[in-house]
């Protein structure tokens, strides 16, 4: 399965002023944990997250357009999110949501 990293502004766009903990209540567009499979094997998740299907937390926009699905990694601030695209049923691509840039620490 072919992978897609998102740019920035291609992951931005995908967000609104406003997302919603979908984490509870998320039914899935479509099955993410070939993709996630793919990513193993490219070295960007980990095996223990396909093996354990761990997810984080689901966020979605406010148009229902999209579902961020945030995978964890070993840097609690470091995140992988499965971008789903709703009206296309099917994933848009991925990006590393890095929690800890843009901090003075």
């Amino acid at each position: 399965m072919q992978t897609n990293l998102l740019t920035e502004e291609e992951f931005i766009a995908t967000m609104s002023d406003r997302m919603v903990d979908a984490t509870e209540f998320a039914e899935p567009a479509v099955d993410i944990w070939p993709y996630v499979e793919a990513l193993v094997a490219e070295g960007v998740v980990e095996q223990y997250v396909y093996d354990e299907t761990l997810v984080e937390m689901v966020s979605r926009n406010r148009e229902d357009s999209f579902d961020h699905v945030m995978l964890p990694t070993e840097d609690e601030e470091i995140f992988i999110v499965i971008v789903v695209d709703f009206e296309e049923e099917e994933i848009y691509g991925h990006y590393v949501l890095n929690l800890k840039e843009g901090n003075d620490e």
